[in-house]
């Protein structure tokens, strides 16, 4: 005897929906290992600003602590590395994290990265959702708060009031 499986269904739920509200000079794009997309539009040649949404999938319990943790740990391993800043804040409705940091870059000085992770728990495991920004130095000199709303501005499908994978309830 033979039975199927499918993506999506009730073992394996389709990704969180994600919305980004995007100024009228930013346009989708398509980016590798990405869900979701979006970048300024710039004159040929120069750096694009750019925001990312990538999702991963982890079966069991995965907590935000563990997230934080591995995000952390791959900002401190990039060479030249200075962090800006990190604060626990909501994301997607839910408690969620954000970290700053600029590092040198050889082909445009120096790169400026925002990301803000958050999970998002589901029948059977989590969904780790992370959210980054991306500018040279100077684009984010002048752009950084635009680029900040965003990441800000990322709304889910996904409901709120669930329990976690630590069984407290989220909502």
């Amino acid at each position: 005897m033979t039975h199927t499986v499918s993506f999506p269904s009730d073992a394996a739920p389709a990704f969180p929906g994600i919305t980004l509200t995007l100024p009228d000079d930013w346009k989708p794009l398509t980016v590798s290992g990405a869900v979701l997309a979006a970048g300024k539009t710039v004159e040929q040649g120069e750096f694009r600003p750019n925001v990312v949404v990538a999702i991963s999938r982890f079966g069991g319990e995965y907590a935000l602590q563990t997230a934080i943790e591995a995000v952390v740990r791959r900002v401190e391993s990039i060479e030249g590395v200075a962090e800006l800043g990190r604060d626990e804040l909501e994301v997607l409705g839910r408690p969620g994290f954000r970290i700053e940091f600029s590092y040198p870059d050889p082909r445009v000085g120096v790169l400026i990265q925002g990301v803000r992770i958050v999970v998002v728990e589901h029948a059977g495991g989590a969904d780790l959702v992370q959210i980054t920004a991306t500018a040279t130095g100077s684009q984010a000199q002048e752009q950084w708060g635009e680029i900040r709303e965003i990441q800000a501005s990322a709304t889910s499908d996904a409901p709120t009031s669930a329990t976690s994978a630590t069984g407290e309830a989220t909502a």
